[in-house]
């Protein structure tokens, strides 16, 4: 299965797709920030299980592996040749190489936010792991410090389109002011909302179907492409 959890691991994505560049099973609310524009936020979420901070009911968040159709975005899955010893997108990858089959390696962690307009709000973060995205940030955090939550942040978007768009992530200081999680907020079941993990023998038709037979997967997928 192309899920990656713990620091070390995250560690090892890292610098993997810094040589290796690299469908959801429901719904759910994605992490959006506009151009020039900032949030706060909190993770409800540790990297690694042996963190001290490590909730067992809240689990953590991982790094996935997926391919996805390089016209048609929503068409996402994960990356199967470790688990099934086979996968259509590496294959396809192989066959036609830069054509956007490769590996794409993505954060997805549950998180509460607070966007200066609405009350605080669970939402999904989806980041690449890029040089540009806020993952490597957040990574070299928990390698220092252990632990990351329990802390504020900030978190800025530079840049409007997939080229020119950069993440800031910066903790606050320790007084700043928590956030308030509703009472009744639950945390997103991500290996249920991000990813599909797809049989090999259903992959050639789930990822190159035509437009009325991946109705159903286009329309359940909210985008999570926050690059």
């Amino acid at each position: 299965m192309g899920i990656v959890r713990g620091l070390k691991g995250l560690n090892e994505a890292v610098e993997s797709s810094a040589t290796r560049e690299g469908g959801e099973g429901g719904k759910g609310q994605w992490l959006k920030v506009a151009d020039g524009k900032s949030v706060k936020l909190e993770f409800l979420q540790e990297l690694d299980a042996d963190s001290a901070s490590y909730d067992e009911e809240a689990g953590t968040g991982f790094i996935a592996t997926e391919h996805s159709h390089p016209k048609h975005y929503q068409r996402k899955g994960l990356c199967s040749h470790d688990d099934q010893g086979r996968c259509f997108g590496c294959e396809k990858n192989r066959s036609a190489p830069k054509t956007g089959w490769n590996i794409k390696r993505r954060l997805y962690i549950n998180v509460l936010v607070d966007d200066g307009t609405n009350d605080p709000y669970v939402a999904i973060m989806s980041q690449g792991l890029g040089d540009k995205a806020a993952t490597p940030q957040i990574i070299e955090y928990a390698n220092e410090v252990g632990s990351i939550t329990g802390v504020v942040w900030s978190l800025k978007r530079k840049g409007s389109t997939k080229d020119n768009t950069s993440y800031t992530i910066t903790p606050l200081p320790p007084t700043a002011k928590r956030l308030v999680k509703p009472a009744d907020a639950e945390l997103f079941d991500l290996e249920k909302i991000c990813v599909r993990d797809v049989p090999y023998a259903e992959q050639e038709a789930f990822y190159m179907g035509d437009d009325a037979g991946n109705a159903e997967v286009a329309s359940s997928t909210s985008s999570n492409e926050e690059w």
